[in-house]
C-alpha cells in the first residue's frame, strides 16, 4: 500500500526571506522581475495572490501642471515605485517618444544614496552616485564595484510641461528602498551531481512577489551561470495552463500545469513537485499545494487524500538540518572536546585528539555533521587526516602544502585546499576513502584563504586574497561531462561585500548557515576587529550578527539549518562565543585554538 503524506502545513519560516538595511537616502525605487509583472491575476482569498505582503505603501501621483525640475525629477523616481498598468504614472513623466520606447522590465540598477542626490538646475536634471548592483530581467542580483552611476533626464519641454526625454534604460533604486520593498524569493532546481534541492535567488518588487511569479520563473529555468550545477525536471515546453496560481481560504495552491507534464514518471513528477512546493514556502499564505492538467488533479506519490502535498513529503530533498542545540567541540591545550551548553565545562573525549598536546594538535580540524568521525590537517598543513572518536591513531588521507581547513561535506566527504604562492587546488577524498577529483582551474593563479562547501554541494563559497585585497567569491560544482571521474568547480564570480557596507572590505572566514546564507568574518581594514556578518548566497543584504564589542572575531564553525542560525565564533584572544537567537553572543570557551560544531 503506498504511504501518504498526512496534512501538514509548510514550514514558512525555513525559507521566507525579507531584509532591511537601515542606510539612509532618497526612497527612490524600481523594478523587475523574472516574468512580467502585468497581466491579469486571479484572486481567490481575501489576501490575494500576494498575501498582504506589499512592502512599503506608495501612492505615486502624475506630474501637476508647471512642475518645476525638481518635482519632474523626483516624481519620476518615486512613480518607479508602483509597476501597475505598465508603469503608467512613471511614463506621465515622460515625453511621449521616451513613454513609448522605455522599458523598465530590462534590469535595474542600485545605487548608494546616502552620498548623492539628483543634481537639478533651471534647465536640465542628472544623477551620480556610486552603483553597489544590479538587477537583470529576471532578478537576479549582481554586486559591482568601482563603478559609477551617471544619469542625464534630458529634461526638455512638451505642449508647455518639462517632461524627461532620456529616461534610465531600466528602473533605478537606492539600496534603501530596495531592501525595504523588494521580497527575495529562493527558487529550487534539481542538483546534476546530487540529490537535493538547489535554490536561486531571484528579488521582486512586493506587488509582483507571488506563487504565480515564482512558479512561472520556476518554469523558465536556472540562470546561465547555475544552469552548469542544477536544472529542472520540467519537460521542455511546459507552461502554466492558466493566467495564476490561485490560493484558496485554506491555504491550497493550485498549480495548473500544461499536458508535457504527463509524460513523467513518477519519479519525476516527485521531483517537479518538490521543486514547486520549497519554491512556494515562501509565501505564508501556502501551506500545500496540487498540481492539475485539463482540470484533473496530477497524482504526486506519497500525497495526501486530497492530492494535496507540503514539504514535510520532500524533506529528504532538503540537506537542511533541524538542530537547535548542536554539540560545540573545542580544541583547548592541544585536546579536542567537548564543551556543555549552559555550564561550559570542558569534557575531552577519548582517543587520539582528546589526549593530545599543544605539539601534537591538527592545525585545522572539521567534525562530519553526526558527529561521527573529524577529518584534521596536522601541525605542518601537509596531511589531511581522518579520525574516529576514540580511535588511538589517525589515518592520513592524502597531502599536499599549506592545507586550509577541512570540511566534511553532506555525503561524508573530506576537503581541504592545497595553497602554494599564488596557486590554490582542492584535495576531495569520499567517505570510503577514494580520492576525488576537483577541477578548479580557475584556482590556479589565485590564493584561497578560507572556503565551505554549500550544504546542497551545488557552490563553494570562497576568501580568495588578491593583493592587499579578501575578498568573498563563489564557484558551482558541475558533474564531468565526459567519461573521467570527478566534478568541475567553475565560474568564479567576485561577491563585492564592501559595496553595501564598508565594514565588509576585508574577509577572513565564511561558512553557511542555510541553503542560501552565509556568515562571513569581515573587518573594515586590518587594524579594525573582525565581526560575522549574514549575506545571502548572491551577495545581496548583508547585516551584522551581533552585537558584538570588545572582541576581534577571526573564524567561523557553522551549521547550516531550516531555521534559525547554529554558529560558533573564534576570536583572536582565544574565545569561543555561541551565536544564540534574538542577536546574542555568549562565551563558551577560552583558550582555544580551533573549533567544530555537529549534531
Amino acid at each position: 500500500m503506498m504511504n501518504r503524506e498526512p496534512a501538514m502545513d509548510i514550514n514558512h519560516h525555513a525559507m521566507t526571506r525579507r531584509r532591511f538595511l537601515g542606510l539612509s537616502g532618497l526612497t527612490v525605487l524600481a523594478g523587475c522581475a523574472r516574468v512580467p509583472t502585468t497581466g491579469p491575476v486571479t484572486q481567490v482569498s481575501a489576501s490575494g495572490d500576494t498575501g498582504g505582503r506589499q512592502g512599503i505603501a506608495v501612492d505615486p501621483q502624475p506630474p501637476p501642471r508647471g512642475a518645476s525640475p525638481d518635482l519632474v525629477v523626483a516624481g519620476f523616481l518615486q512613480s518607479m515605485t508602483s509597476p501597475q498598468d505598465g508603469y503608467r504614472i512613471a511614463r506621465e513623466y515622460l515625453t511621449t517618444d521616451a513613454a513609448r520606447t522605455w522599458d523598465p522590465d530590462s534590469g535595474a540598477v542600485i545605487y548608494d544614496a546616502s552620498t548623492a542626490s539628483p543634481v537639478v538646475t533651471g534647465t536640465s536634471a542628472g544623477l551620480k552616485a556610486p552603483l553597489i548592483a544590479t538587477l537583470d530581467p529576471a532578478g537576479l542580483y549582481q554586486p559591482v564595484a568601482g563603478a559609477n552611476l551617471s544619469l542625464d533626464f534630458g529634461l526638455t519641454r512638451e505642449d508647455g510641461e518639462l517632461r524627461i526625454s532620456t529616461p534610465p534604460s531600466g528602473l533605478v533604486l537606492s539600496q534603501f528602498s530596495f531592501e525595504r520593498a523588494f521580497h527575495s524569493v529562493a527558487l529550487y532546481f534539481t542538483s546534476l551531481t546530487r540529490s537535493y534541492l538547489v535554490p536561486e535567488l531571484v528579488h521582486l518588487p512586493a506587488e509582483a512577489s507571488t506563487p504565480t511569479t515564482a512558479v512561472n520563473g520556476l518554469l523558465t529555468g536556472p540562470s546561465q551561470w547555475l544552469s552548469g550545477a542544477a536544472t529542472n525536471v520540467f519537460p521542455t515546453g511546459t507552461k502554466l495552463s492558466s493566467d495564476a496560481v490561485p490560493v484558496d481560504s485554506s491555504g491550497v495552491a493550485v498549480v495548473p500545469l500544461s499536458r508535457e507534464v504527463t509524460r513523467l514518471t513518477d519519479a519525476q513528477r516527485r521531483q517537479i513537485a518538490g521543486q514547486v512546493t520549497w519554491s512556494l514556502s515562501t509565501f505564508p499564505e501556502v501551506s500545500r499545494v496540487r498540481f492539475t492538467v485539463g482540470g484533473t488533479d496530477v497524482m504526486i506519490p506519497g500525497a495526501a487524500e486530497d492530492d494535496t502535498v507540503s514539504t514535510g513529503l520532500f524533506t529528504s530533498m532538503s540537506p537542511l538540518l533541524s538542530a537547535d542545540l548542536p554539540n560545540m567541540m573545542v580544541l583547548k591545550e592541544g585536546r579536542l572536546g567537548q564543551v556543555a551548553d549552559q555550564s561550559g565545562v570542558f569534557s575531552p573525549l577519548a582517543g587520539l585528539l582528546g589526549s593530545g598536546t599543544a605539539s601534537t594538535a591538527p592545525a585545522g580540524i572539521a567534525v562530519d555533521r553526526s558527529g561521527a568521525f573529524w577529518a584534521l590537517v596536522d601541525k605542518p598543513r601537509r596531511t589531511l587526516l581522518r579520525w574516529q572518536q576514540g580511535a588511538r591513531t589517525a589515518t592520513p588521507l592524502a597531502t599536499g602544502v599549506g592545507l586550509l581547513r577541512p570540511q566534511v561535506c553532506t555525503d561524508g566527504s573530506c576537503w581541504t585546499i592545497s595553497v602554494q604562492a599564488n596557486s590554490s587546488r582542492f584535495i576531495v577524498v569520499g567517505q570510503s576513502g577514494q580520492r576525488i577529483e576537483v577541477r578548479a582551474d580557475e584556482l590556479a593563479t589565485r590564493r584561497v584563504l578560507a572556503f565551505s562547501v554549500s550544504p546542497d554541494m551545488a557552490r563553494i563559497a570562497l576568501v580568495v586574497a588578491e593583493n592587499s585585497a579578501r575578498r568573498l567569491a563563489m564557484l558551482r560544482i558541475r558533474p564531468v561531462t565526459d567519461q573521467s571521474t570527478g566534478v568541475i568547480a567553475d565560474g568564479l564570480t567576485e561577491l563585492r561585500l564592501d559595496t553595501t557596507d564598508t565594514n565588509m572590505a576585508l574577509l577572513d572566514d565564511v561558512g553557511w548557515i542555510s541553503a542560501t546564507d552565509l556568515m562571513v568574518v569581515a573587518r573594515a581594514t586590518t587594524d579594525s576587529p573582525g565581526a560575522p556578518f549574514q549575506i545571502a548566497v548572491d551577495g545581496s543584504g548583508g547585516i551584522a550578527v551581533g552585537p558584538l564589542s570588545g572582541v576581534d572575531v577571526v573564524a567561523v564553525s557553522t551549521l547550516p539549518r531550516a531555521d534559525g542560525i547554529n554558529a560558533l565564533a573564534l576570536t583572536g584572544a582565544g574565545q569561543v562565543l555561541r551565536y544564540e537567537d534574538r542577536y546574542r553572543w555568549r562565551t563558551i570557551a577560552t583558550g582555544a585554538t580551533a573549533m567544530g560544531i555537529c549534531v
